[in-house]
């Protein structure tokens, strides 16, 4: 069905009452550890096991009101609004899992419909430290351009490439929501095979690119790429999704808004990428070989 967004905007809405707003959060008992996690939590004074709470709320919230989804606002809204969020997901923790289980980290695919009515699912994830999840700052470079990732930086996590299909931004680049055939398709052409210099448990990742050839976000990630001496990350204008890390980098001055095109990336350069399972790593870019062979997945991947 076509539709018009509470800004004006003129989309192609899916059947509405199958669309549902998405965030992905990572729950890690560690993360009550975390001074920085404290502070967008609930109320920014409770510790919290779940990662950047408050933002994960915020980002769901702009999505209803965009799509003008009035009973799903009024479950969202207000300081009300976190603390039933964060109800909703210890209410899935304490009916799936034993104290035992809650030991291990996990990803909670939460969802919200225009009725106002949530569902959680969850998956394991893998034990992180917190400094993978709490940056002050990126780990630094050395002075060469592209840059390199240094000595005391962690272990690479991903491996990167450009997708070749161009995309037009919508409501659905800019919110994340169960309309994700551009990502899908998007991810569909990571490559599966691994090279055998690498480990095990290094990831995929597929950056967005607009139809005027700027950089709107990773299928799954924030991507930070170093111009002119500091970090920067595509700008909402591009087109991709407010993200909580990428909001969190803003607003801690890890990196500030600026347009990437595709034509300024070089292979090899080195860049960060966050998102709200995984927290920071670090990638190169690789020429993506399209030959018509086997493609597929690489790892296991965080939406």
């Amino acid at each position: 069905m076509n539709g018009e967004t509470n800004s004006g905007e003129a989309v192609a809405v899916p059947n509405a009452a199958s669309l549902e707003v998405i965030s992905s959060i990572r729950y890690d008992r560690f993360l009550s550890y975390s001074s920085r996690n404290t502070l967008i939590s609930d109320d920014g004074n409770e510790p919290s096991p779940f990662y950047m709470l408050r933002y994960h709320r915020d980002r769901m919230l702009a999505a209803v009101d965009e799509l003008g989804w009035t009973e799903a606002r009024n479950v969202l809204g207000g300081r009300s609004g976190v603390i039933r969020l964060k109800q909703v997901l210890q209410a899935h923790l304490t009916d799936s899992y034993s104290s035992a289980e809650l030991s291990q980290p996990l990803k909670l695919r939460v969802t919200i419909n225009l009725e106002g009515y949530y569902s959680v699912t969850s998956t394991a994830l893998p034990f992180l430290p917190l400094s993978t999840l709490s940056f002050s700052h990126f780990p630094p470079v050395l002075s060469q351009l592209p840059p390199s990732i240094d000595h005391a930086t962690p272990d690479r996590s991903w491996r990167i490439f450009i997708s070749p299909i161009p995309v037009s931004p919508s409501l659905f680049t800019r919110h994340k929501t169960s309309e994700r055939a551009v990502y899908d398709k998007a991810r569909s052409l990571v490559p599966a095979t691994r090279r055998r210099e690498l480990p095990d448990d290094i990831l995929g990742e597929m950056l967005i690119v607009n139809h005027c050839g700027e950089v709107m976000e990773g299928s799954i990630t924030t991507p930070y790429f170093w111009r002119r001496g500091r970090w920067v990350t595509p700008p909402t204008s591009a087109g991709g999704h407010i993200g909580t890390t990428r909001r969190f980098a803003l607003e801690t001055g890890l990196c500030v808004e600026e347009t990437v095109l595709e034509e300024s990336i070089t292979g090899g350069e080195a860049i960060w990428l966050s998102n709200g399972g995984r927290g920071w790593g670090w990638g190169e870019i690789e020429k993506l070989e399209v030959d018509g062979g086997p493609n597929g997945s690489i790892g296991t991947f965080i939406d």
